[in-house]
C-alpha cells in the first residue's frame, strides 16, 4: 500500500494547488478533506494536482465529489488535474468524470 501525502501551494490570483501522491482511499480521505475544505472560500480557486495519485476508492470519491459540491455552494472553483489512468477509470465508471471539472495539466486549470 502506497502512503498518501498532501500538501498546498499558493497559486496566482490568491488560488490554491493542492498536491496529492499515493493511494485516496479510506484512510485517506478524512486527510484530504480537512486540507480542502478551508480552502473552498467564496471566489477562491482550487486545483487539485492529482497526476500522482496512483488509486481512488469511493471514500476518496466521496471527498471529490464533497468537494466540488462545497465549492459550488460557496462560490468557489474546485479542479482536478489528469488523474493516472487507474484513477481516471473509477471517476468515469462513477459518472463523476462528466460532472466534476477535469483539467489535463496545471497551467489549464489556474487558467479556466
Amino acid at each position: 500500500m502506497e502512503r498518501f501525502e498532501v500538501g498546498v501551494g499558493p497559486a496566482e490570483e490568491g488560488g490554491r494547488v493542492v498536491t496529492a501522491r499515493g493511494e485516496l482511499d479510506l484512510a485517506a480521505a478524512d486527510q484530504l478533506w480537512e486540507t480542502l475544505e478551508p480552502l473552498l472560500l467564496p471566489g477562491t480557486l482550487v486545483v487539485l494536482d492529482g497526476t500522482d495519485m496512483t488509486f481512488l476508492d469511493s471514500s476518496g470519491l466521496r471527498i471529490l465529489l464533497q468537494a466540488h459540491k462545497r465549492a459550488e455552494s460557496e462560490g468557489a472553483v474546485f479542479r482536478i488535474v489528469a488523474p493516472q489512468q487507474a484513477v481516471q477509470r473509477v471517476l468515469d465508471l462513477a459518472g463523476a468524470a462528466g460532472y466534476l471539472q477535469m483539467r489535463d495539466d496545471v497551467p489549464s486549470a489556474l487558467a479556466g
